[in-house]
């Protein structure tokens, strides 16, 4: 019998231990005026998961490392990411 060896794939978090996505505002604009922002939550998890990714691996998460351990689309893993950096 042969083995394989399948690489590990990063757990994706429950739906119900995720922030939601919420508008900034009550009228859903950001001070940008261009859509709804992250709710403060979810980025510090996000900042949680990157300081974590960067503790283990020496180096930034990546968008695509991001989306796929927070279980979110590519807009929101970019959003996040942005709103880290200039944070």
């Amino acid at each position: 019998m042969r083995h394989v060896l399948v690489p590990e794939r990063p757990q994706a978090v429950p739906y119900e231990d995720r922030p939601a996505l919420v508008p900034a505002t009550e009228d859903g604009q950001d001070d940008r005026q261009d859509g709804p922002t992250p709710d403060p939550a979810l980025v510090d998890y996000a900042r949680r998961v990157a300081d974590e990714h960067h503790t283990a691996h020496g180096k930034p998460i990546t968008r695509d490392q991001l989306r796929a351990r927070l279980g979110v689309s590519n807009q929101l893993a970019s959003d996040l990411l942005r709103t880290l950096r200039t944070a």
